[in-house]
């Protein structure tokens, strides 16, 4: 086997021997490549001695891709794979820890975890039930007053929309914090006034539902398995001798309970190696991540090296993202001004040997302003559209700010006939196969209307290129003389359909009728049972088997909690397009396997998904202020503009309310807080979306929503500064 070729920046990493050990890394360093070649070299040369080497990072698809390459290196080293180390999620290893002695927490070993997508179903019931049992008066209180009643409409939906969220993040911070339901109550008890009000007995049935069905959610994980090692010296011990070297992969997304699991285990060798980078750090506003434990470990580590070389993008894009770096931590306002770490990406020398920076003929970096998003977005599916024809082999990636912006854009490349992937939870095509089984459902319950059978051949079964041809044989469907019961079951009638009998669309209409016949005559004792049945008829994928599973367990919870839900609710239920379970569904099948964008692919997403992945060209949408905010004095995300005024910022309500349970008393300004924060992590969620391209980038905004509204929204800060730089370099 060659000797590896390792860079000047990651030389000083792969002779590491112990110790605490901080390596910063710019975007497309290769984190990956450095930390299990690091292991192999480690197990080479038996430094983990009796021990093992622990890996650990957050996605479980992450996990899968740390074994392979270890796998493989150690394969091509010749050295026999011993199991002398471990990959894992921090989840994973606090189950571990929890399942070594469970009554040391007060538990009995038969507990199980609830996923996400348990949880999802289970606090979604909790929320439903406060508002049936007479919270909904109370939930309203929170929102504006408006005498027009579809503005009043819409203040309520956009508060039950984030509301989920709210009431998530609030648990969990009580939880991390020791309030327990009943704590809260005694609090509560005194009649004060907010929204930890209308928190408290959705948290109390969902703790009650937890316990009931022998489940901790990944915030108890973590709570019992710090709390094990903290009062149980042999498990802590035992894990001391277990783990001789810990690696922590994205470290700058680790949280502060996991940075105290971490360092009970590595107390006795202090050996760990902490990977990340602090300027993609955009996990702050959904969990309780913080980049300041990364910047403390390197501040405190035996030695820090920066990975910051890469060779993902090119020197102009490199360019851009370090100009923004500069721009935020010269000039921008002294609260915010630490937003990004001030470390420059370097590209990789050339003539090395290394693989090196793309390198296009012309400057590849345009910015473009519109009158409305929508203009915005038609535009910008026009460029992909002439992109992918005269560049078949580049792959395009389309960010937009937030999940919604996804199917608009989605809506655009169907109409110009563009193959697409969405990743995240508003995946069109995702979404049709629960829309396809709802057809279904609703054909059953409506068998005898000739309407919705045709619907159901047409979006589910019948399958042709022949778009004209099938449109012309859907109206052969509609003859008056045909009616449900002789095309399901009257061979004969297929010689009134004049259509050639050979053809793919012919034989999916019999492939349909088949099915369908089938299903009818299922039994509907177990709806579970027949959700799986309709998804083996149809021809999908295994992503979307994936989800049909899913949609069953979900539908076996339901029924277990109401034995009396019908097949009616069901199909309302589907049918029901906010519904977040469905949402969290497609999110978690989306994830299990990950995603890696391929050449001539192109790929539509938030700026969150994209983190992590990388395109040849880039186009960055909504570059607006409202998006990305340079001070707080801005009007953004944080100011829930359908709130009245003493709860528009509805976390800080609740961080001053927790205040109050502990101390009796509020310590910050938390309203000043969290907007700082959110400023911070949208300067640094731009640094992601910039780094995403390898060599052509465009990025955008526009002055209004849409044509319909009055209201002008400035461009970004940031886009203004970095069009400065661009008109500079394109002259």
């Amino acid at each position: 086997m060659s000797k590896i070729n390792y860079r000047e920046d990651q030389l000083p990493i792969i002779q590491y021997e112990g110790g605490k050990m901080a390596v910063p890394a710019v975007p497309g360093a290769g984190k990956t490549f450095i930390v299990t070649n690091l292991v192999a070299k480690l197990l080479e040369e038996n430094r983990q001695g009796k021990g093992k080497i622990l890996i650990l990072t957050y996605m479980n698809s992450a996990v899968n891709n740390f074994k392979v390459r270890i796998k493989k290196i150690l394969e091509d080293k010749n050295i026999e794979d011993k199991n002398y180390y471990e990959v894992m999620t921090i989840h994973s290893l606090a189950v571990k820890i929890i399942k070594e002695k469970p009554e040391i927490v007060m538990l009995n070993e038969d507990f199980n975890i609830a996923d996400d997508l348990q949880k999802t179903m289970i606090l979604g019931d909790c929320i439903n039930n406060f508002k049936l049992n007479g919270g909904e008066k109370a939930f309203r209180f929170f929102v504006k007053e408006q005498k027009d009643q579809m503005w009043a409409d819409r203040q309520l939906e956009a508060w039950d929309k984030g509301f989920y969220d709210l009431v998530q993040n609030t648990i969990s911070e009580l939880k991390y914090k020791d309030i327990t339901p009943q704590k809260l109550n005694e609090y509560m008890k005194e009649n004060r006034r907010g929204i930890l009000k209308i928190i408290l007995p959705i948290y109390t049935e969902y703790e009650k539902k937890l316990k009931a069905n022998g489940l901790l959610d990944y915030d108890d994980m973590l709570i019992l398995a710090h709390k094990a090692l903290s009062i149980d010296e042999d498990l802590k011990r035992k894990y001391q001798n277990k783990y001789q070297y810990v690696f922590e992969d994205e470290c700058q997304d680790s949280n502060e309970i996991q940075g105290k699991i971490i360092g009970l285990i590595c107390e006795e060798h202090n050996n760990l190696v902490r990977v990340g980078d602090i300027n993609q750090s955009i996990t702050g506003t959904f969990s309780s991540s913080d980049p300041k434990f990364f910047k403390n470990f390197i501040e405190n580590s035996d030695c820090c090296y920066r990975m910051d070389m890469s060779n993902r993008s090119s020197k102009d894009v490199i360019n851009l993202a370090n100009e923004l770096v500069r721009y935020v931590t010269q000039n921008l306002q002294t609260e915010c001004k630490d937003a990004l770490e001030d470390m420059d990406i370097k590209t990789v020398p050339k003539n090395k040997g290394y693989k090196e920076n793309p390198q296009p003929e012309k400057y590849q970096i345009s910015y473009k302003y519109y009158e409305t998003f929508d203009e915005e977005i038609e535009n910008t599916v026009k460029f992909v559209r002439n992109i992918n024809k005269k560049y078949p082999d580049k792959s395009i990636g389309i960010l937009v700010p937030y999940n919604d912006h996804v199917n608009l854009v989605a809506k655009e490349l169907i109409k110009e006939d563009l193959e697409f992937e969405e990743l995240g939870p508003n995946s069109l095509r995702k979404r049709r196969v629960i829309d396809n089984i709802a057809l279904i459902i609703d054909f059953i319950l409506n068998c005898d209307d000739k309407e919705k059978l045709i619907e159901v051949l047409d979006k589910v079964y019948i399958k042709t290129d022949n778009k004209e041809g099938k449109k012309d044989f859907i109206q052969l469907l509609r003859k008056d003389h045909l009616n449900v019961e002789n095309l399901l079951y009257d061979d004969e009638c297929s010689k009134d359909i004049i259509i050639d009998t050979e053809s793919d669309l012919y034989q999916s209409f019999l492939y349909g009728i088949q099915n369908l016949k089938n299903i009818i005559e299922y039994p509907l004792t177990r709806i579970d049972k027949l959700i799986l049945f309709i998804g083996d008829s149809m021809t999908i994928e295994k992503e979307e088997i994936a989800i049909v599973d899913y949609l069953a367990f979900y539908v076996k919870y339901l029924v277990a909690e109401n034995n009396s839900i019908n097949l009616q609710q069901i199909y309302n239920l589907l049918s029901d397009r906010k519904n977040r379970v469905f949402s969290y569904i497609i999110e978690v099948v989306s994830e299990i396997n990950g995603y890696e964008p391929l050449p001539g692919s192109i790929t539509v997403c938030n700026y969150h998904k994209a983190k992590g992945l990388e395109w040849d060209c880039v186009f960055l949408l909504g570059m607006t202020e409202f998006n990305f905010p340079d001070n707080i004095y801005q009007k953004f995300q944080c100011d829930k503009w359908y709130l009245k005024e003493k709860y528009k910022n509805p976390e800080a309500n609740i961080k001053s309310e927790i205040d109050f349970v502990l101390n009796g008393e509020v310590n910050k300004n938390y309203s000043k807080e969290i907007k700082e924060n959110l400023v911070k992590e949208k300067i640094r969620l731009l640094y992601v979306g910039i780094t995403r391209a390898k060599e052509m980038l465009i990025l955008s905004a526009s002055a209004k929503n849409s044509s319909l509204d009055k209201r002008k929204q400035n461009p970004s800060m940031y886009l203004n500064i970095l069009k400065s730089i661009i008109d500079k370099k394109g002259e």
